[in-house]
C-alpha cells in the first residue's frame, strides 16, 4: 500500500525531458479546460475536436502552446506550466476568436486569437493572485483561496470583443436584414418560433442535445465530439511520470485526475457522468422554462452546467452533501445566472461565454467556508484547519 503522504496532492509533471515535458504541457493544458490534468483526457478531447473541425483542433493546440510559451518566457513556475495551468484559458480565448461561432474567421481574427492566447497567460496569473494564490493555502490562516477557473478567459475575451467593435477591420458578421416583427410569447421576451412548433423532443433528441452541451465547452456543436469528451473525462488517468529524487513520485498509473485531489486511490471515475448530469440538467430546465429550442438543441444551455458539476464535485471530496450542492448550483446556473448574463451581455452584442459557470462556482465555493458538512477538499474555501 502506497503511503497517503506521497499520494495526496497534485502530481508533478516536470520531468527534465524536453519532449516529455512538451507532451504533458500540451495535453494537460487541453485537459484543464474541464478543470483537471490528464494527458489521456487531453488526447481524447483534442481528437474529438479535430473530428468536428480541423480548424478548431489546430487552434486548440496552438493556443495552448502559446499560453504555455508566454508563461515560460516570463518566468512562471515551470511546474504550473507542465501541469497545464497556462494552457486552458488561452485555449478558450483563442478558440472563441477564430474557430468559435462569434466572429468571422479571417486574418484579422486569427491574429487576435494569437494575441488573446498570449495575453491570457498574463491575466491567468493575475486572477490566480486575486482569488488567493491557486493551489496554495494561506500560510497565516487569515484567509482562504478559491480557484480562478476560467475567469481570465472570460474577462480577457469580453474586453477584446468589446474593443473590436470599434475596429475598422471585418471582425463581426453583418447584422441580418430586418425581417417581419417577431411575435413574442405572452409575458416573455422570447419570440414565438413557428418553425420549431413542428419539432418534438424525444429521448434521442435530448441525448444529442446533452452531448452537444458537453462539446460546446470549446464552442463545438457536435454530439460525436461530446462522446469523446465523456470518455476522456471518465478515463482521465493522471499518468504522472516517475520522478526520482528525495521523494520519488509513486502514484499508481490508474490514479484518476477527477478524484486525485482528495483520494488518489479512489475508484470513482465519475468525471464523464458529472458532465452528462450537468448538461442534462441545463437542457431539461431550458426546455421547461421555454427558452429558445434552437439554443437548447445546439447545446448552448449545457456547457456552463458541465463545468459547474465538475468543479463542485472534483475540487471538493464527493459526498452526498457535495453532490446535492453541485446539483443546486447547476440549477441556479441554469434558471438564474445564465439567462441573466445572456440578457446583460446581449445588450452589447457579446456572448455570456463561461461567465455563468464562473460566477456560480465562485459563489458556491465561497459559501462552503462556513458549511461544516461540506468538506473543503484540496484547500479551497476554508482556512487551514477549518
Amino acid at each position: 500500500m502506497l503511503g497517503l503522504d506521497i499520494l495526496v496532492g497534485a502530481a508533478n509533471y516536470s520531468t527534465g525531458n524536453p519532449a516529455l515535458d512538451f507532451f504533458y504541457t500540451l495535453f494537460n493544458g487541453i485537459s484543464e479546460v474541464p478543470l483537471f490534468s490528464s494527458p489521456i483526457n487531453g488526447i481524447l478531447i483534442l481528437a474529438g475536436v479535430f473530428l468536428a473541425s480541423r480548424t478548431a483542433g489546430a487552434m486548440m493546440a496552438l493556443s495552448g502552446l502559446i499560453g504555455a510559451g508566454m508563461a515560460i518566457l516570463f518566468g512562471a513556475p515551470y511546474g504550473l506550466v507542465t501541469f497545464g495551468l497556462f494552457g486552458y484559458n488561452s485555449i478558450l480565448t483563442g478558440m472563441a476568436f477564430w474557430s468559435g461561432p462569434f466572429v468571422l474567421a479571417n486574418r484579422s481574427t486569427f491574429f487576435l486569437s494569437i494575441f488573446g492566447a498570449a495575453i491570457t497567460a498574463v491575466t491567468w496569473m493575475a486572477m490566480s493572485h486575486v482569488m488567493g494564490n491557486m493551489f496554495v493555502e494561506s500560510p497565516t490562516g487569515g484567509g482562504w483561496s478559491i480557484p480562478g477557473f476560467t475567469s481570465s478567459f472570460i474577462f480577457t475575451t469580453w474586453a477584446m470583443m468589446f474593443a473590436t467593435k470599434r475596429y475598422g477591420h471585418a471582425i463581426w458578421p453583418s447584422a441580418p436584414p430586418p425581417g417581419p416583427q417577431e411575435q413574442l410569447i405572452s409575458g416573455s421576451s422570447n419570440p414565438v418560433q413557428v418553425a420549431v412548433q413542428e419539432f418534438k423532443w424525444t429521448a434521442k433528441e435530448f441525448i444529442i442535445a446533452t452531448l452537444k452541451g458537453v462539446s460546446q465547452v470549446t464552442f463545438v456543436e457536435n454530439w460525436k465530439t461530446g462522446i469523446f469528451w465523456v470518455v476522456g473525462l471518465t478515463l482521465s488517468f493522471e499518468l504522472a511520470p516517475v520522478i526520482m529524487g528525495a521523494q520519488p513520485q509513486m502514484r499508481p498509473w490508474y490514479t484518476n485526475a477527477y478524484t486525485a485531489g482528495w483520494n488518489a486511490l479512489s475508484p470513482l471515475y465519475l468525471g464523464g457522468v458529472m458532465a452528462l448530469i450537468g448538461s442534462g440538467i441545463g437542457a431539461a430546465l431550458a426546455i421547461l422554462n421555454k427558452l429558445p429550442t434552437t439554443e437548447v438543441r445546439i447545446g448552448l444551455h449545457g456547457f456552463n452546467q458541465v463545468l459547474v458539476m465538475i468543479a463542485l464535485t472534483s475540487f471538493l471530496p464527493l459526498t452526498w452533501q457535495t453532490f446535492l450542492m453541485a446539483v443546486l448550483a447547476t440549477v441556479a446556473c441554469s434558471v438564474i445566472v445564465m439567462p441573466a448574463l445572456q440578457r446583460f451581455f446581449g445588450m452589447w452584442g457579446l456572448p455570456a461565454l463561461t461567465g455563468p459557470f464562473v460566477f456560480t462556482a465562485f459563489t458556491f465555493m465561497l459559501a462552503i467556508s462556513s458549511f461544516s458538512h461540506i468538506p473543503a477538499g484540496i484547500g479551497w474555501s476554508r482556512p487551514p484547519g477549518g
